[in-house]
């Protein structure tokens, strides 16, 4: 991995992400007036919220802890991981390709700047292509697919909502389109709108009279298609979907993620559905936050996404054989993230598509309403598998049992499933802790050689002030920062500080440092981006102060400002004059000759002398 990040990467990422979206995928946020959120924090205990957001300044700061920053310095904080690491992650969430690898002459950064280029003409190639689609469904509604919407009772609304789309009845019509917009055939190959025939290399259209549901990332941008048949008796695949291309990996997308996710954090639970038809009719009966995996079985990015939103999933797949193996599979993936599970349970042969549209809201709300605790469904499935009149079918019961209940790490809840299973089987509890002790002193045993790597020191002590501020006097201290807060509402006020302060007379404290930079970045016209370039400066010494500065809105009355500036100003050179003062009559004390005495005292009558300040 390059280090060495470009300038313009970093630049381009910040500009993509808004920092309450990113944060609001980690932790619950509500809205507190103005450009402000408001949350609990995630860094410390606190039972009343203190972690503010500032949408103005793309900075978070806690009140609490004094942790703060912008949204890398979320991602370190959050990830525990270093600042490169921090971008890297970020620009997989915002699409954005960071070269690797230090480019030794212009044609390597040139071709490296293309393949960037190129996952953005995907990106705009899908949306085109979305909407072309839906508006094709929207303006033809005696197409098949458009009277196939129509029997499936899935009103314009929704279809707006979940921008669903027709592909034209044509071998090229897709094609066709794409050129006539401006896209390669290759850039079009790449994306899977069309693909070649690998005998005869004939050139045709992917999706042809087919609904078209078009996969959004977490980002809301659009990466790739889903298509099914409007044929009772499909010749071909029910669902036909895009390849895996450079925007659009298919175990790290669920689908209607964008649309759900503030549900789920209202709900504080997530459905998982099979597919996309189903997340449809679950938000159409007021399930708001269901989702589907898309295109593949339940990964495990796929939950610790979901991870970000919520401690507690439903899982709605289908009951044959099949959609038990995926909910088994799922249990594996989710209880050692420690989520809490329940298990929607169908009607043999239905699904939320089926009994939505026979039943409505009610029928679909008293099936979700009626989801089974994820032990309960797992004793159904396990305890009939095995003969309980024998002692040895028993045992195998409690042990297939203990193997999903052992991957939860929390000990309480692992204690209260473990005597559940006692009261299910009629063993006692001692019994059954014996048996998952010694289940996982055998898996200790396999890995006892390993060790975790040591987490990244990406965080001070929340008493983060150095010694040297220590022995700062308090009015200096806060003359700093008033300076500093009016100079960053103020670019006049940063401008006016270059020719009232040198340089010398700031101390180097964070803040200090910080306005020295910002006094510099006026200077050079620099000022309406100094946030930005203070936010390294603030990752760098994690300090508090700084971080609540950086952060705040707070202005002065305009009266008030001008009286602010000039007594901070005077106690700033009050400060330096004493400390030239001290270290000129130390030097006199040291000195040995008359001509040093001399030129000493001339140097420590100056200082005591008032000069006119400048205006």
């Amino acid at each position: 991995m390059n280090r060495a990040i470009p300038e313009e990467i970093v630049n381009e990422i910040r500009s993509r992400c808004d920092i309450t979206d990113v944060i609001r995928a980690y932790i619950p946020i509500k809205k507190a007036g103005g450009g402000s959120w408001k949350a609990l924090c995630p860094f410390h205990q606190e039972k009343t919220p203190s972690f503010t957001i500032t949408e103005q300044h793309q900075r978070y700061h806690c009140f609490g802890c004094g942790k703060g920053g912008d949204i890398f310095s979320f991602i370190m904080e959050w990830e525990r991981v270093d600042f490169p690491n921090a971008i890297h992650l970020l620009a997989a969430k915002c699409g954005v390709i960071i070269p690797e690898g230090n480019y030794s002459n212009p044609e390597e950064k040139k071709l490296a700047k293309v393949r960037a280029n190129r996952r953005e003409r995907l990106y705009s190639l899908n949306e085109t292509f979305a909407k072309w689609y839906a508006e094709l469904l929207k303006s033809q509604p005696e197409t098949p697919v458009a009277q196939y919407l129509a029997f499936r009772n899935i009103p314009a609304d929704i279809a707006e909502r979940f921008q669903l789309g027709a592909a034209p009845d044509s071998w090229d019509a897709s094609l066709q389109h794409g050129k006539k917009l401006g896209f390669s055939e290759d850039e079009l190959l790449e994306s899977g709108i069309i693909l070649a025939n690998a005998e005869t290399n004939k050139i045709y259209d992917r999706f042809r009279n087919r609904l078209v549901f078009p996969i959004w990332n977490e980002q809301g941008r659009v990466v790739g298609f889903s298509a099914r048949t409007i044929e009772a008796n499909p010749q071909g695949a029910k669902y036909v979907n895009s390849p895996e291309t450079p925007v659009f990996k298919k175990g790290n997308i669920l689908y209607a993620l964008p649309l759900a996710r503030q549900e789920m954090q209202a709900k504080k639970s997530a459905i998982i559905c099979e597919g996309q038809l189903d997340v449809i009719a679950m938000h159409r009966a007021g399930f708001t936050n269901a989702v589907a995996p898309q295109g593949t079985a339940f990964t495990d990015e796929q939950a610790r996404i979901l991870k970000r939103y919520t401690d507690c999933l439903f899982l709605a797949f289908d009951s044959d054989s099949a959609g038990v193996k995926a909910t088994l599979r799922a249990f594996e993936i989710t209880l050692p993230l420690n989520f809490e599970l329940k298990i929607i349970k169908f009607p043999a042969g239905e699904d939320p598509d089926g009994i939505f549209k026979k039943s409505g809201k009610e029928g679909l709300a008293e099936v979700v309403n009626s989801a089974m605790d994820f032990l309960d469904f797992l004793g159904q499935v396990v305890l009939e598998k095995h003969d309980l009149n024998t002692p040895f079918g028993k045992s195998r019961a409690i042990a297939e049992l203990i193997q999903y209940v052992r991957k939860i790490s929390k000990p309480i809840v692992r204690e209260l499933y473990v005597q559940r299973i006692s009261a299910l089987l009629s063993v006692r509890p001692e019994t059954v802790f014996a048996e998952l002790n010694k289940l996982n002193s055998e898996e200790k045993n396999k890995f006892n050689n390993y060790r975790p790597p040591a987490a990244p020191e990406t965080s001070q002590p929340e008493n983060n002030v150095t010694p040297r501020q220590n022995n700062l006097p308090q009015n200096l201290i806060h003359a700093e920062e008033t300076l500093l807060k009016l100079a960053l509402n103020q670019e006049e006020i940063a401008t006016r500080l270059s020719a009232e302060l040198p340089p010398e007379s700031i101390t180097d404290t964070p803040v200090g440092k910080a306005l020295n930079e910002l006094i510099n970045l006026s200077l050079n016209g620099e000022w309406s981006s100094a946030r930005i370039h203070l936010s390294e400066l603030e990752r760098n010494s994690q300090n508090a102060k700084l971080s609540m500065i950086l952060s705040s809105e707070d202005k002065f009355p305009g009266d008030k400002t001008e009286k602010a500036f000039l007594e901070c100003i005077a106690s700033i050179r009050l400060h330096y004059l004493t400390n030239q003062k001290n270290e000129v009559m130390a030097q006199l004390r040291m000195a040995q000759t008359t001509e040093e005495k001399q030129e000493l005292m001339k140097q420590l009558q100056a200082l005591s002398t008032p000069t006119p300040r400048q205006n």
